[in-house]
């Protein structure tokens, strides 16, 4: 009973406060908005995302002659050399050629390395490729054979055009592979196969069977929802800072009440703040923007609470082992914003590292489970994401419990 008088108390405080009134449930409205306006070009609401085409240079070198293979250097090559002839037989034009892939590369080839260069510097050109001069005979060979790959200056069409090139590249690793284990015996099935890529090595695919996409709304309202929980824990961070800052905790602990039932109550009453503002979120973008939050409402209100206890064990942590009461809010919101940033909560990122980073981040799981939520998958798909977040919480459960027992909650 004296734990819910607590929770009672803490959200008559957070109700009297304009100012949180505004950022828990005001402000995620209006950043989902401009959010969703600003960036639906790269959503097309709900249709595959356009790309524009990416301008491919695909230079073709060669050693000069007397120099040995550590004192390469490139020049241009001989003017009776058709470009790319000496890649006809590993399925390379036919790569390029195909339907799919013309609509995404536009390829010119070059013989001038330092000038194509200076072209994605002056982004005259996206992505260019420096391909050897034997590159063929040293993949027939079962050689070593190394492509060499120079990113442009706009991230997502680098992306796109590693993913195509890697494509025809792993294709002939695996041919390779087959010419060193089957010898000259395999040469013959492996000039064939090379000869026969075509578009099957690169598809245009969807996020799920059914062939739905999110749109910018959709992903917005999923990544600032998330951000917005997490920042919940801030209003558990401050209170808890404010009873120690003014000696309230004395008269608390005077009475018949243990600080462990006062700590709780905290929680539990800006949980419950939290979960007010999910439903705001969650009801005014699908009456307002006519987002689409899926038809499984229990796994969402499941992520939700899974959020909304890694927010309060993240707050929980940092305020016990921190002392200051400023230090500890600048690290949570920094933690939080860092988190949101790696889990692409402000824009998909294409980056492979930052990618990965994400996957060690609370947000990255509450934020695919519920865009799949969102897609129509079917919930054993989601429970994946779900059980991940369940141990992101688990450990900053226990994180918080070890910290309790070591710092505790008094004066």
């Amino acid at each position: 009973m004296k734990l819910f008088t607590i929770a009672w108390f803490e959200l008559r405080t957070l109700a009297r406060t304009r100012a949180v009134l505004l950022n828990l449930f005001l402000l995620p409205m209006v950043l989902i908005f401009i959010l969703g306006n600003a960036l639906s070009g790269n959503f097309a609401d709900g249709t595959e995302a356009s790309i524009n085409m990416v301008r491919v240079m695909i230079v073709e070198a060669k050693p000069q002659p007397g120099r040995g293979a550590h004192e390469q250097t490139w020049v241009r090559s001989q003017p009776e050399t058709a470009a790319g002839a000496h890649l006809v037989g590993l399925g390379f034009k036919e790569f390029l050629g195909s339907p799919e892939i013309e609509q995404r590369l536009q390829t010119e080839y070059v013989t001038n390395r330092e000038e194509t260069v200076e072209a994605l510097i002056q982004r005259e050109a996206d992505f260019a490729v420096v391909i050897p001069y034997d590159f063929e005979q040293r993949v027939m060979t079962g050689m070593e054979a190394k492509w060499e790959l120079i990113p442009g200056k706009d991230s997502m069409k680098n992306h796109i055009a590693e993913m195509i090139f890697q494509a025809y590249l792993d294709e002939v690793n695996r041919i390779q592979a087959a010419i060193i284990v089957l010898g000259s015996e395999g040469v013959v099935e492996a000039m064939k196969a090379m000869n026969d890529l075509d578009s099957t090595y690169v598809e245009t695919a969807t996020l799920n069977e059914q062939g739905k996409m999110y749109s910018s709304f959709q992903y917005y309202a999923a990544s600032m929802l998330i951000m917005f929980l997490l920042y919940s824990g801030l209003s558990a961070s401050i209170s808890l800072s404010e009873e120690r800052r003014n000696n309230t905790l004395y008269r608390l602990n005077a009475m018949p009440v243990s600080t462990l039932e006062i700590f709780t109550g905290k929680i539990v009453g800006n949980s419950l703040v939290a979960f007010l503002q999910a439903a705001v979120i969650i009801g005014g973008t699908s009456l307002l923007y006519g987002v689409d939050w899926g038809d499984h409402l229990g796994l969402l209100i499941l992520i939700c609470v899974l959020v909304v206890m890694a927010s309060m064990m993240l707050a929980v942590v940092i305020t016990l082992l921190v002392k200051s009461s400023v230090v500890a809010r600048s690290v949570v919101v920094t933690v939080i914003v860092v988190m949101t940033f790696l889990s692409g909560g402000f824009q998909p990122l294409p980056i492979e590292l930052v990618q990965r980073l994400g996957e060690f981040t609370v947000n990255h799981w509450a934020l695919q489970g519920t865009l799949r939520l969102m897609l129509g998958v079917e919930p054993a798909e989601v429970m994946q994401y779900i059980m991940m977040l369940g141990l992101c919480c688990g450990l900053l459960l226990i994180a918080g419990i070890v910290s309790y027992r070591k710092v505790g909650y008094h004066e």
